[in-house]
């Protein structure tokens, strides 16, 4: 708990055991985003999330700040430091809150940080719905997200994307352009994101907090209701883990890659493979 000079409690974070033990071995790559959960102290909800071996979400931890300036956000990345053992994610994926990146620089200064891409990809009607050349632009700006394979490439389409339609002074794009580095796939595709590009993972705990955590939910009732909901999560795992024990998923090619996949994934993770494969 984090309290003023006048000891009044102004940022929680919560990790239970389990947590920590689950940080050791699906720590490495981390989505963090601010959530608004409803309580009567209008907090922002901030979980900690990671996938597992079945690509459930999992939660590593979650906070409930009161406001997000680099001082909360450094306090709230120190804190998960130490219930985690000192250990920092390899990779983490955020919005583009400017605080919060100088926060992960403090904090995590070797840990590579990535924007969610949908929440940038999101904001393209608002920013040119206006232009006459609307779908032109967003076909352009997709064009060079998805088909840049190479970073000259992202070069050359950004270029034209800005001189065919005379957008060398918008500020936004100006602003993407100087942060591509932490967007744009050609860019990051060199490190491990267990499949993320997104942090709808992290959005998604709201859904996962229903019907634990209502309007009226005190603190002190938040942290038994979040081992509750933290209960039903656990149970899934659980009833996945024993299917993945008790039964396998047919191979359906004679190739002895697939094979090696049958026996070294969960079925969830397997099937996936199978995906690529057909």
């Amino acid at each position: 708990m984090d309290v003023d000079d006048r000891s009044r409690l102004r940022n929680v974070f919560w990790a239970d055991a389990r947590s920590r033990a689950t940080c050791e071995y699906f720590g490495d790559v981390i989505t963090f985003d601010i959530t608004y959960l409803t309580n009567p102290y209008k907090m922002p909800f901030t979980p900690f999330v990671r996938v597992n071996h079945h690509g459930q979400s999992i939660l590593l931890g979650c906070g409930l700040i009161s406001n997000k300036n680099v001082d909360t956000f450094v306090w709230l990345f120190e804190s998960w430091m130490k219930c985690m053992s000192g250990r920092a994610p390899k990779a983490i994926i955020t919005d583009q809150d400017q605080a919060m990146k100088r926060a992960i620089e403090i904090v995590f200064p070797e840990t590579k940080h990535r924007f969610c891409l949908w929440h940038i990809m999101k904001k393209i009607p608002k920013k040119f719905k206006g232009y006459s050349q609307y779908e032109a632009i967003k076909r352009d700006i997709d064009r060079c997200v998805d088909d840049s394979l190479s970073r000259d490439e992202f070069e050359d389409s950004w270029q034209r994307l800005l001189e065919v339609n005379n957008l060398q002074d918008n500020e936004w794009l100006q602003w993407l352009y100087f942060e591509r580095h932490h967007w744009i796939p050609t860019y990051v595709k060199n490190t491990f994101w267990v499949g993320m590009s997104t942090t709808q993972r992290s959005e998604s705990m709201n859904a996962f907090f229903d019907g634990y955590v209502g309007p009226k939910t005190t603190l002190k009732q938040f942290v038994d209701q979040y081992d509750e909901a933290s209960k039903s999560k656990v149970e899934k795992e659980n009833t996945e883990d024993f299917i993945s024990l008790t039964s396998r998923v047919p191979c359906i090619t004679h190739y002895a890659i697939e094979k090696q996949f049958q026996d070294s994934y969960t079925n969830s993770k397997f099937k996936e493979v199978q995906d690529e494969i057909s």
